[in-house]
């Protein structure tokens, strides 16, 4: 079954602190995933800083380190179709305002 890959770069405050501080490998079947991410192409912060998001294609056999650091982050940004952290914050807050006026 065919994988890809998501990969992410925090940015920081200076170039030198830039790092990829995410790697998770993802079946094929995740297609909302894979289309969120290479729609969005990162997630913001509120100081500033990014994590940047690419995305590619497993090769076969391909053996990849993961680094699932941000996995929530990303997936929860992806559910709720937002790409700063402010606006999944607002996203969630809805949500349970929903969920406890519904009850």
């Amino acid at each position: 079954m065919p994988r890809y890959i998501i990969e992410g770069e925090w940015t920081g405050y200076r170039s030198s602190q830039q790092r990829v501080v995410h790697r998770t490998v993802h079946d094929a079947s995740e297609k909302k995933l894979r289309a969120w991410a290479e729609k969005t192409h990162g997630i913001s912060y509120t100081d500033g800083t990014r994590l940047i998001l690419s995305v590619r294609d497993c090769k076969p056999r391909e053996r990849v380190e993961q680094k699932p650091g941000y996995t929530k982050l990303i997936r929860d940004c992806a559910y709720f179709d937002v790409c700063t952290v402010d606006a999944l914050c607002a996203a969630q807050d809805a949500l349970k305002a929903k969920a406890t006026g519904a009850a």
